[in-house]
């Protein structure tokens, strides 16, 4: 088994002593909201002055037990509760490329070695896997006893879940517009999979045979037409950002538009009761009324593109590609803390949060993993 090392907290101290532009240079947090426990480090050598990396996986929470892939050290399993050490380690060639899911005790993802996974929480076996021959894979989604995943060459595939067995797939002809190489996770109810595309649509399909039902038009633009967040359903209405620039809410009978907001990007949108979070591939974060698509508030990031929004009963907690993790006041947006992972790292994957321990887990560029207390 490979090793993997938990680094002292002074370690990665001394990252913050190298900074970009910042919008908020004199910032100053009243209080704490985000303290760091302990760290991990996943790679086997030294981070490289100025390298920038890029990490897709998502920590995932298992009863007593936290998992997260990396690009190296493929997927890892750990003890949170106990600083960090180490459950098993499962090598997977390239690492692991998309975020995790989990039904049960079985994780699912998707390898750089073009593999979907099946592996088991309790273990790290491969329980299977099945070659879709495509290096980006979307988050796969679990809905009766059937896996749902997207590659970034629009197919959109439909597996057993249990075994892996090829049910369908759906090909999409390729529009030649240029693509930002990346993959929609799927929804679906059991009777439709609706999922975007690179050539900006969204297309509805059978669940049972993959059959095309519907196809929806989103994107306008010539350039970066990508459809490529999750679509999101909440009570009559679809919310999907398209990576155009427009947030669209659509209507779940007919995918009719309700209204758009020319701000859209590669993530899905954070419903926190009747408002909507959105973090845009402009550099900042919206808080929308979902029924009208009212603009509440709007948080603009020192630099980067922001990863998904974690929501706690008080605060938006989004991590930054450039280089912070931020604390937000849900009701106004108003920067609450800020943490600097270092310039050139930052946080590209989603992040993990025990409400009941009030700790969050992030994964940042450089593949290390961090803890941190919410206050």
């Amino acid at each position: 088994m490979r090793r993997i090392s938990v680094l002292p907290v002074i370690t990665f101290l001394l990252v913050g002593a190298c900074s970009g532009p910042q919008v908020y240079r004199d910032f100053q947090a009243e209080k704490p909201v985000l303290t760091r426990q302990w760290s991990m480090s996943t790679r086997a050598r030294e981070t490289l002055a100025g390298e920038r990396g890029v990490e897709f996986s998502n920590p995932l929470l298992w009863e007593n037990t936290l998992l997260f892939g990396t690009s190296e050290a493929g997927l890892v399993a750990l003890y949170p509760g106990m600083g960090g050490q180490i459950r098993w380690v499962l090598p997977v060639s390239g690492g692991v490329i998309s975020e995790l899911t989990r039904e049960g005790s079985d994780v699912y993802f998707g390898g750089a070695d073009g593999f979907v996974y099946c592996v088991s929480a309790e273990t790290g076996r491969v329980l299977w896997r099945y070659e879709v021959r495509n290096p980006k894979i979307s988050k796969p989604t679990i809905q009766g006893g059937k896996l749902f995943v997207t590659t970034s060459d629009d197919m959109v595939y439909a597996l057993e879940a249990a075994t892996g067995k090829w049910l369908w797939h759906y090909k999409r002809k390729p529009s030649g517009s240029a693509s930002i190489h990346a993959a929609s996770q799927p929804w679906t109810d059991g009777t439709q999979v609706l999922a975007g595309t690179s050539d900006g649509y969204l297309v509805s399909l059978s669940a049972n045979d993959g059959r095309l039902i519907s196809e929806k038009k989103l994107s306008a633009k010539a350039k970066f037409t990508d459809v490529d967040a999750g679509v999101v359903l909440d009570g009559p209405l679809f919310f999907v950002p398209s990576y155009d620039g427009s947030l669209y809410a659509l209507k779940k009978s007919n995918l009719e538009i309700q209204w758009k907001y020319d701000a859209g990007g590669a993530r899905a949108v954070s419903i926190d009761g009747d408002r909507l979070i959105l973090a845009s591939s402009d550099g900042s974060v919206y808080a929308f009324q979902k029924s009208s698509g009212k603009l509440l508030w709007k948080f603009q990031l020192d630099g980067g593109s922001p990863t998904a929004a974690i929501i706690t009963d008080r605060y938006i907690i989004v991590g930054s590609s450039y280089q912070y993790l931020y604390a937000l006041d849900k009701a106004s947006g108003e920067l609450k803390d800020r943490w600097n992972v270092g310039y050139g790292s930052g946080f590209s994957g989603g992040m993990a949060y025990d409400a009941n321990q009030k700790m969050l887990y992030a994964v940042s560029g450089a593949a290390n993993l961090y803890s941190f207390k919410i206050q």
